[in-house]
């Protein structure tokens, strides 16, 4: 029972970390027409997750920080201008499990502490091998935030954690090459977290659909849960976005026919995102995409809706967008 009761503070915790007053959603709605325009920020910013907190919207994402650290953190007022902040973590020893390769920040709140789960590897481990999804936690969201150590005992990236309404934790994660437990590197599994910081040890394969998926993300939403993630080669244009549908965060799912990103002439390669909700109630997807030359991963916002068992965005968009409508 107490237990539970830890994980119900938890939950409540987190589904209260958004949009908290209604005097900050008039800071943001009544300054007239604000617009933005794809990509948000001119760096090479990829893997994006957006939360809310004290009046901000904080962005984290892959890539160099200015300041010489790793998974550089933004915020921004309105979704419109983008200040830097610091990079979030810092990098261990060489033999360290978080010295390279800082991939796909999410945060969370859990009883005011800020929980940055993210992907590292050592110094000796290949791109695609030797990965693990682990942990940092700060007082803030702007951290910096401090290492607690690896979550996912697989090789693994791409962590991402659904908190229930019943109190429960899920993890999802895709398995990387260099696994030793027997499970398929490319497809998305899922384990129950006993702990913000302990996986319960009994993973369930989620989502094979295709040669390899990633990035996984979920939505619950009217009773189905919806598990999106990205598929194809994420160095092109057959990176795209697509979802699944169950009636438990454990599965089964039913991949959906219809694709929520693909793309277009001037964004390649949409993919590996998350989802958040505006100060005026809209839900919006974060991502990135190539330029048209491939130079760079950039982070770009856009409106989704979810109307019954479908999933739809106006994205990926290039031309000016407005924020209120």
């Amino acid at each position: 029972m107490k237990q539970k009761l830890v994980f119900l503070s938890a939950v409540l915790a987190v589904l209260a970390f958004g949009c908290q007053s209604k005097n900050k959603k008039k800071e943001i709605t009544t300054n007239g027409a604000i617009t933005y325009t794809n990509p948000i920020i001119s760096k090479y910013l990829a893997d994006p997750n957006i939360k809310y907190e004290n009046g901000y919207y904080y962005l984290f994402a892959t890539g160099p920080a200015d300041d010489g650290r790793f998974l550089p953190i933004h915020r921004s007022k309105d979704l419109s201008k983008w200040e830097f902040v610091r990079g979030a973590v810092s990098n261990g020893a060489k033999t360290d499990w978080n010295f390279k390769h800082f991939w796909a920040p999410e945060v969370y709140k859990i009883k005011n502490k800020f929980y940055l789960y993210y992907t590292a590897s050592p110094e000796f481990s290949p791109e695609n091998s030797g990965n693990h999804v682990g942990l940092a936690i700060a007082d803030s969201i702007q951290g910096p935030y401090k290492n607690v150590g690896i979550v996912v005992p697989h090789s693994s990236i791409d962590g991402h954690v659904f908190f229930d309404t019943d109190s429960t934790m899920t993890i999802f994660y895709t398995i990387e090459h260099g696994n030793k437990d027997g499970l398929v590197a490319g497809q998305i599994y899922a384990d129950r977290l006993l702990t913000p910081t302990q996986v319960e040890g009994k993973p369930v394969q989620i989502i094979s659909h295709h040669v390899w998926q990633e990035g996984p993300f979920m939505l619950h939403r009217d009773n189905n849960y919806f598990l999106t993630y990205s598929c194809g080669n994420w160095r092109d244009s057959t990176y795209h976005l697509r979802y699944a549908i169950a009636k438990s965060p454990m599965g089964p799912y039913t991949e959906q026919p219809d694709t929520i990103l693909k793309s277009n002439k001037m964004v390649k390669g949409p993919g590996h995102h998350s989802l958040f909700t505006d100060c005026d109630g809209k839900d919006w997807i974060v991502y990135h995409g190539w330029d048209p030359k491939y130079t760079a991963r950039y982070t770009r916002i856009d409106r989704i809706f979810v109307e019954g068992d479908k999933i739809s965005s106006d994205g990926p968009t290039f031309t000016p967008q407005n924020i209120h409508k």
